[in-house]
């Protein structure tokens, strides 16, 4: 009689699959033997973990940066230290226009055409500092700049916003003409030249505005230009011609003019230089513009303004007196009179 195994396979390639090997001598059972040892090769095959090497993420590109150059935009606008000149001009030219009215109702009514003129010139300083100091009178500008490098750096742009202070251009236009009525009554300057001086002087001030809103181009050097040429044609008109009509003035008059005339046109000079650093070179900020345009207004309509009433009603030579209309206004006498017959 034949011997038969039942061989169990549970765990091996063909899922549990059951292999009966029937054996009826010995040839059988090492044919049984050598099935046992390709199934426990098949089980150690299976229960060995090969690993597994897989593609490593490469790459030859730099990191990327998270901030890229020229995307920040750059404000400059008024801090602490341009608030607290605004607030301390506004002051001052409060003051001296109340020490010049007070001087003015002093003096006689022929002799407060300075006293007048200068007061007016501080008031509407006043009016506008105060406005500026209060956040009025201001505006942005926009200005696209961009930096050039070579080949291997791209070109990179940068948005500047800058604040403007337009209103005190409206003080300008209207002191300005003030303090050059002022040099004109002092030296006796014709009034052609003082018409001259009055244009120029509007020239050099609408020609720098327009130059701020030029845009980042060459066209604001153009308006630059055009504003220094009207400076030198107001320096001209007083230096020169004012000081040619001042020869006919007594000595006293001629050195107080040369004397007043020459810090008037060094002052002046530092609208130039204020406007060509400040807004248009975006070199120095708003804070040092508001300072050196606060030198500029108090030494042109304040302390020059002392100056000369002080020595107005110190020096008898210097001391203007008009009659006529500024004291006694229109009168009857010498006017035509039409439609009357004679002897009505």
């Amino acid at each position: 009689m034949g011997l038969r195994y039942r061989i169990g396979c549970t765990s091996h390639p063909f899922d549990d699959d059951t292999v009966e090997v029937s054996m009826t001598n010995l040839q059988d059972i090492s044919q049984a033997s050598t099935y046992m040892a390709v199934i426990d090769m098949i089980e150690a095959l299976k229960a060995e973990s090969v690993p597994y090497s897989g593609p490593t993420p490469t790459s030859s590109i730099d990191p990327v940066p998270t901030v890229i150059p020229g995307d920040i935009p750059v404000f400059q606008e008024i801090h602490k230290t341009g608030q607290r000149t605004l607030w301390v001009v506004t002051v001052l030219m409060a003051l001296s226009s109340v020490i010049f009215y007070v001087l003015s109702a002093r003096s006689p009514v022929p002799k407060r055409v300075f006293h007048t003129l200068v007061s007016l010139g501080t008031t509407i300083s006043f009016l506008v500092y105060l406005s500026l100091a209060t956040g009025e009178g201001i505006v942005w500008k926009h200005d696209l700049i961009r930096t050039k490098h070579d080949h291997h750096v791209p070109t990179i742009t940068t948005d500047y916003f800058r604040q403007v202070f337009w209103l005190r251009y409206i003080n300008w236009f209207l002191t300005g003409p003030l303090a050059l009525i002022n040099l004109t009554l002092l030296s006796g300057l014709p009034g052609a030249h003082l018409v001259v001086a009055v244009g120029a002087d509007f020239v050099m001030l609408g020609s720098g505005l327009l130059g701020t809103y030029a845009g980042h181009t060459a066209r604001r050097w153009v308006w630059f230009t055009i504003s220094a040429i009207a400076y030198l044609t107001v320096v001209y008109q007083i230096l020169v011609n004012g000081t040619k009509a001042a020869m006919r003035k007594d000595t006293q008059t001629k050195r107080f003019f040369g004397a007043i005339s020459s810090v008037t046109v060094l002052v002046k000079i530092l609208y130039p230089i204020t406007l060509a650093a400040g807004a248009l070179a975006l070199r120095i900020n708003v804070d040092s513009e508001v300072v050196l345009f606060a030198i500029y207004d108090l030494f042109l309509q304040g302390i020059i303004g002392y100056w000369l009433i002080l020595a107005h009603d110190s020096s008898p030579g210097i001391t203007l007196c008009v009659d006529g209309f500024w004291t006694n206004g229109i009168v009857n006498e010498g006017a035509i009179r039409v439609g009357e017959e004679d002897g009505a």
